[in-house]
């Protein structure tokens, strides 16, 4: 059909078929939107620092025309896309109802994994996620390596306290010290990786240390994972370079716990992985009950201490996502994540990615680091839904599980044929045994 090859108007059925037109340009176009939800706030944060204010209804709107373009891109003809969010937003629709407040932002937080996963799995190839964590990963250094040299000149086009305090994320009167940075930009105690970099920790274009972090995390597993990859060892390097830079202990755990995952023999089933939340959370609650220490400190066992006593902080109404309160809970990952979708909804997103369908037979392996990426992070933060280092994450996990091996269509077929020549031997006459051989 010409319309197919063109995307021209189709003369025999007077309609326009899109599905042309984004084949042919979703290389570009897929890369340029994973490209744009890294870098967004830092434009937003340069308009706000040296054009106009900025306010948190254009953050809203420009995540959301990034989340609009990738599902536009994405989208496709089956059913299951269309069920997956009729099931969500009906789901959604209830929680909201049940708890007097519309919270958009519990909504946006669980159509980012969705959208960004749906296209992967429209265009499975994996050279795309490839492309799209190089080019990243230069931006990053690039700004990163500005920053650290040049922090005032930074600063001077890049005002990131200024940029949160006008969107509303930070308050004005918590604002303390002259230094431009976030609140976690300067390392009030000794620095843990490199020490003589100084107290400065680099956000690059997230403008803020944690995220950075958690990027060079996920450029990391993927360069683990993808052992056929061209420029992997740039990869690596372009993921080792935000964890030093930021000074994030937690990316550097994340390095660690997946390169000893990788070396592992053997592989746990899917069911333990299904069930690590659960234990995990199980663990919280009862190390939040049973716990003395009232002193809370910066580092693993405090954090650790801070995330139970958020978690067990949580009445019957937030655990099933419908309690009118809103606390803090973005330290806790678990309690936030429970706190928004319910306890049900939790669930239901976990069996989804553990259980999803997919293509690769290889698929399971990335997706192993992943969830211990995701189980981890959970501990310390909500960070999983930033759409910063989350729309690349969730990409690489759909186009990785949509992947086909080159192989793999010829191996079938090959079965498929073996599988009928048996057949029609085993059931033709010659193969019987005949009155005279019986004989």
């Amino acid at each position: 059909m010409r319309s197919f090859a063109t995307g021209r108007v189709d003369t025999a059925f007077g309609a326009f078929d899109p599905d042309a037109i984004r084949d042919r340009i979703h290389q570009p176009a897929i890369v340029l939107i994973l490209v744009g939800a890294l870098v967004f706030n830092l434009l937003l944060c340069f308009v706000n620092t040296v054009v106009f204010r900025v306010t948190d209804t254009m953050v809203m709107g420009a995540e959301m025309v990034l989340i609009s373009a990738a599902f536009a891109l994405g989208v496709n003809r089956k059913v299951t896309l269309w069920l997956i969010l009729g099931i969500f937003m009906s789901y959604m629709a209830l929680i909201m109802a049940l708890r007097p407040m519309l919270d958009l932002k519990a909504i946006r937080d669980f159509l980012i994994p969705i959208t960004f996963y749906t296209l992967g799995r429209r265009y499975p190839d994996r050279r795309i996620a490839d492309l799209a964590a190089l080019i990243s990963g230069a931006i990053v250094l690039f700004f990163g390596l500005f920053e650290y040299f040049f922090l005032d000149i930074y600063i001077k086009y890049f005002n990131i306290i200024a940029y949160y305090v006008a969107r509303g994320t930070v308050a004005a009167s918590d604002v303390t010290g002259e230094s431009g940075l976030f609140a976690s930009g300067l390392r009030p105690d000794a620095r843990n990786i490199l020490p003589f970099l100084g107290p400065h920790r680099v956000s690059s274009v997230f403008l803020e240390p944690v995220s950075a972090g958690n990027f060079g995390a996920i450029l990391y597993m993927w360069a683990l994972y993808r052992k056929d990859m061209r420029w992997r060892k740039t990869l690596f390097v372009l993921g080792a370079m935000p964890i030093i830079l930021s000074d994030a202990r937690f990316g550097l755990y994340v390095c660690i716990a997946a390169t000893a995952l990788s070396l592992v023999p053997f592989r746990l089933p899917r069911i333990a992985w299904y069930f690590l939340p659960m234990a995990v959370m199980l663990a919280l609650a009862i190390y939040g009950f049973t716990s003395a220490e009232v002193d809370w400190r910066n580092d693993l066992g405090g954090r650790l201490l801070w995330t139970a006593r958020l978690l067990t902080s949580l009445d019957i109404r937030g655990a099933f996502g419908i309690s009118p309160d809103k606390p803090f809970l973005s330290d806790s990952g678990y309690a936030y994540t429970i706190s928004e979708i319910g306890i049900f909804g939790v669930i239901g997103f976990w069996t989804l990615f553990i259980f999803g369908r997919e293509d690769n037979p290889d698929a399971w392996r990335f997706k192993m680091l992943v969830a211990t990426y995701i189980c981890l992070l959970l501990l310390i933060s909500d960070s999983p839904y930033s759409i910063k280092t989350a729309a690349l994450l969730w990409f690489m996990v759909g186009t990785n599980d949509g992947f086909v091996p080159p192989l793999m269509p010829q191996m079938q077929v090959l079965n498929r044929f073996t599988r009928g020549r048996a057949s029609a031997v085993s059931a033709s006459p010659a193969h019987e045994p005949s009155a005279r051989s019986s004989a």
